[in-house]
Parts: structure tokens; sequence; C-alpha cells
């Protein structure tokens, strides 16, 4: 019989996998179906969090190499640097695998600076990088990746299907996406996207969802409202800036009355990957229901900030069973 511990991180992992399939789909990951609900994708929180989850599903962690081989342009890889930094949603090590995998497909120094970056330090014992069930899925004897080696990662060689749609596929859902192919990688084009979807922001909660410096970002905001599209306000203290949201959309995707929703990928990578750390970290044997049950709450307060930014309506001491529940609905 399954133990609380082994039936918990089935549940978290399938519903974890499924919301990120549901995302990746809709910029073109073949494989996943679309949500009910489109919701705007940051890419670069998202990949962090796929690299650390899907760990449990290997077919999407190359279906994801494969978009990025085909869409790695619109990637920014010193926001994502920062992250890899700053948030401890994926290991160090497997971002450097990856940026070392992307050297080899794309010229550009971008990856290889970040593949240098997260080098692991020499003598560190190879760990296998795909489980199933909490068991290591061990490549063929013989077939391993040469690339993820050098980073301390066992993985069966890496062949990709092609599949992945090549961007511009525009959809709502990529409005990040197209505004870095309209301003450019930079971030103007995603304090750009996140006053059109998010709506009206200060220069403070801007830098919190973004991960940027407030400095930039105000420094961004002052010189895009020269183009006098933004509007400003004061509220006190705080000056909130705004743009028209359907001129914003209806310049990017006037051919669609389709929209999607903001969603606060950087928030959500932050909880799901500390609660995912916490049940995967935590071993079997000796563990009561009781100290199962306390080590997850422990770990669900900690996270609760973020999962409530990410719309992730919890309350005040959640359970295991209601952190499940609304999180297969979200």
């Amino acid at each position: 019989m399954d133990s609380l511990l082994t039936n918990f991180k089935r549940e978290f992992a399938e519903a974890v996998l499924n919301f990120l399939w549901s995302a990746w789909s809709q910029v073109g990951v073949m494989g996943g179906r679309r949500p009910a609900r489109p919701r705007i994708v940051d890419p670069e929180p998202l990949l962090l969090l796929t690299w650390a989850c899907a760990r449990q599903e290997a077919r999407a962690f190359d279906e994801v190499l494969d978009w990025l081989v085909q869409n790695g342009r619109w990637i920014n890889v010193v926001r994502l640097s920062t992250l890899v930094e700053g948030e401890q949603i994926c290991p160090p090590t497997i971002a450097g695998a990856v940026a070392g995998f992307m050297a080899e497909h794309d010229k550009t120094p971008k990856w290889r600076k970040l593949a240098e970056r997260c080098k692991p330090k020499s003598g560190v014992a190879p760990e296998v990088l795909f489980e199933r069930d909490a068991k290591p899925l061990a490549p063929m004897a013989g077939a391993t990746d040469e690339t993820f080696a050098r980073y301390g990662w066992r993985r069966s060689p890496i062949q990709l299907r092609g599949q992945s749609q090549r961007l511009p596929v525009w959809r709502p859902a990529s409005l990040i996406l197209k505004c870095r192919a309209f301003f450019g990688v930079s971030i103007r084009a995603d304090v750009f996207a996140c006053l059109v979807g998010r709506g009206p922001a200060t220069a403070s909660s801007l830098a919190r969802e973004l991960g940027y410096s407030q400095r930039r970002v105000l420094d961004t905001l002052a010189e895009m409202q020269l183009a006098g599209q933004f509007q400003s306000r004061f509220d006190g203290n705080r000056k909130e800036y705004s743009i028209e949201a359907s001129k914003g959309w209806q310049l990017l995707f006037e051919a669609t009355a389709e929209r999607a929703a903001w969603f606060n990928w950087r928030a959500y990578a932050r909880g799901i990957s500390a609660v995912w750390r916490k049940a995967f970290g935590l071993p079997e044997a000796g563990l009561t229901p009781y100290l199962f049950a306390s080590e997850m709450a422990k770990a669900l307060e900690e996270a609760l900030p973020d999962l409530t930014a990410a719309g992730l309506a919890l309350s005040d001491r959640p359970t295991t069973t209601e952190f499940l529940a609304k999180l297969k609905r979200l």
C-alpha cells in the first residue's frame, strides 16, 4: 500500500505537470492540452519550473527543449540567469546543462555565458536526471548525453522530434513573446506586456512581478512615457502607470478578439518549487502521518504568500488535501 507521501507526490506531480503542459501548448509545444482559460506565458520562470518538475516526465522535458531550439531567440537569457541565481526554482546545474545544449544550436554568446556560469564544482558525483515514482530512470548502459554529463546529470542522448511550432504563430497567450518581437528581447517589452495584460501598476509592483530592479523599471517607464501612450496618476505617494488595454491588444492582435489572462508565473514557480523541494526531499523511512502533515504544513505556510500572489486562494493553515484540490482547479 502506498504511503501518504507517495500518494501526495504522485498527485502533486500530475497536477503541476498538467498545468505546465497546458501553458506550453499555448505557444507551440506539442503534446499538451490547451487550458479552458488562456493565460499569458512568462517564459523564464516557466522554463525554470519545467526543468525542475519535468524530471518526473522526460517527454515534457524534451518537448520543451524541442521548442527552445525553435524559439530560443525570444528568451531573455539575462533575466533567466538572474532568476536562476535568485529564485532557487531549479538546480543551477540543470539550467547550465540546458544552456550548454542550446549553445550547440544557437551560436550567439547568450547561452554560452549561462552555461559557463552554471558549471558544477569538480568532483560532484553524477545524478540520474529523470525519475518515476521516486525511482531513478537510469539511461541505458553506454548511452549518456555528454552535455548533461558535464553538469553532473545522467540521461539518455537527446533525440528531438522537431514538432514544436516556430513562432510567429502568435496567440494572445504569447503576449510577452510577441512584445519581444516588437520591442526587442528587453525589459521594455516585458514592462509593456505587463501593463497591457495585468493592468495599472506601480514601478515597485512591476519590479516584484517581473524580477527586475525597481530602478531599471522606473527608468524604462520614464523613457516609454515620452511616447505619450502611458497614463500615470498619484495615489498618495504611489505613482501608478497604465495603458489603455484595448489599444495594446489591438496593436498586437488586431485579427482576433480573443484575450488571455495575466498570470504571475514568477510567484507560482517560487511557491510550487518550495513545496516540491520539501515533498520530494522527505525520506519515506520513519515518516509517520503526523510528521508528514507537520512537515508539509510548514512548507505550505512558507509558500503561502507566493501561492496567494499566483491566485491560489488557500486558507491561513492549508492542508495537503486543500492544496491539491485547489491546485487542480487553478
